[in-house]
């Protein structure tokens, strides 16, 4: 059985929480913690991913693990050093992606 952690954040936490844990169990996964936005959140993600105690990290969405993208930026580089997914629910659990291009400006002027 693979390990994952689940996080949730926002008004209807607990709600996502027990639709992604449906979601783990039913994909053969076993949710070693589900993680309620709070001060450490971002703190114990790190020790597990850290330590490969986890292969997927489950979220609504990216951003339930920071609203800071540069926390969130390192975090997917973090996850992918270590061969873990970020799988994003509304993605329909699809490995999560953001665009970390920069925009140039435009030179035809």
């Amino acid at each position: 059985m693979s390990k994952c952690c689940v996080i949730c954040v926002g008004r209807n936490a607990d709600r996502a929480a027990d639709r992604i844990e449906a979601y783990a169990k039913k994909a053969d996964f076993e949710i070693v913690e589900t993680i309620f936005k709070d001060t450490k959140s971002v703190e114990r993600l790190k020790f597990y991913i850290e330590r490969d105690s986890i292969i997927s990290i489950l979220v609504s969405s990216i951003y339930d693990v920071s609203s800071d993208k540069d926390v969130v930026k390192g975090i997917m580089e973090l996850a992918a050093e270590h061969g873990i997914s970020i799988n994003d629910e509304s993605r329909g659990y699809e490995p999560a992606l953001i665009s970390l291009r920069r925009t140039m400006p435009d030179k035809r002027n």
